[in-house]
């Protein structure tokens, strides 16, 4: 006969009691220890960022040459000097976007982007607003571009462009459009102007009048040129370009392109003596 052996049973009252042994055991057990970064990686690290940071700043990087592209208005030296930069300057640490944000405040430069040509050079990209005509206003001129933005006020007219008149407007803002009381009259003296330089015209009409938009004139030389409207203002300004090359200088008349609107219409031009 097999003896059966005796199996102790444990209250519930040991059984907690081991519990709370091992788990105050674990409590004072040692945690493991994470293993940190390597001084040497650190120290490393250091010196690697202090030796770029110095080439950075070395003269290896110190601006040698300025060039800028698309400027005809302002000169290299020029843009320099509204931005503040000069030669030897470093070009990784200026501030390239606040740069072109001065020159946008320019009426004159509708678009700037500068960038570096390593290691020693700065771009200056721009985009300049040209000179399309004149607005006589209190004694003055004010320059305007293809949109009628007012790009300068002088005293005198300096470039080759027609004077426009027919505009009315009580004041004005350099770098804004102008705010004319006929809006209809701006709008013909932009589509007349796009058209002129289309057709190289611009350098040679002296004067465009615009006091009436369904009755234009223009003046080349010694020549009054009636436009009528501008319904079909490309043909006129293209038989305008055509014509204008034909007669002298010190021809004195007037060239009628008012009949082009019309089906038959022709090209009148009238001597003058």
């Amino acid at each position: 006969m097999f003896k059966k052996k005796k199996i102790r049973k444990l209250n519930k009252k040991s059984e907690m009691y081991d519990i709370d042994l091992m788990e105050e055991l674990d409590y004072y057990q040692k945690p493991k220890q994470k293993k940190g970064i390597d001084q040497k990686v650190i120290i490393g690290c250091a010196i690697g960022f202090i030796v770029i940071f110095g080439l950075l700043l070395s003269p290896v990087f110190a601006a040698k040459n300025i060039v800028a592209n698309g400027a005809a208005k302002y000169s290299a030296a020029e843009l320099c000097q509204m931005i503040g930069f000069s030669e030897g300057d470093n070009i990784i640490f200026f501030s390239k976007s606040k740069a072109a944000q001065i020159l946008e405040q320019d009426p004159y430069i509708a678009d700037a982007k500068l960038s570096c040509r390593w290691p020693d050079t700065l771009v200056i990209d721009v985009t300049e607003r040209k000179v399309r005509g004149y607005v006589p206003y209190m004694g003055s001129y004010l320059y305007i571009d293809e949109a009628g933005r007012v790009l300068d006020v002088q005293d005198a007219c300096r470039e080759a462009a027609p004077m426009v008149k027919g505009l009315s407007f009580g004041s004005f803002t350099l770098g804004e459009v102008i705010p004319v009381e006929n809006p209809e009259a701006l709008s013909v003296v932009l589509q007349v102007s796009q058209l002129m330089e289309k057709y190289e015209l611009l350098d040679l009409v002296v004067e465009i009048d615009v006091s009436n938009p369904k009755s234009i004139y223009a003046y080349v030389n010694q020549v009054q040129i009636i436009l009528g409207n501008m319904e079909n203002g490309d043909t006129k300004i293209r038989y305008m370009a055509e014509i204008m090359k034909t007669i002298p200088k010190e021809d004195r008349g007037t060239l009628d392109l008012g009949e082009l609107d019309k089906p038959n219409g022709t090209v009148v031009f009238r001597y003058l003596t």
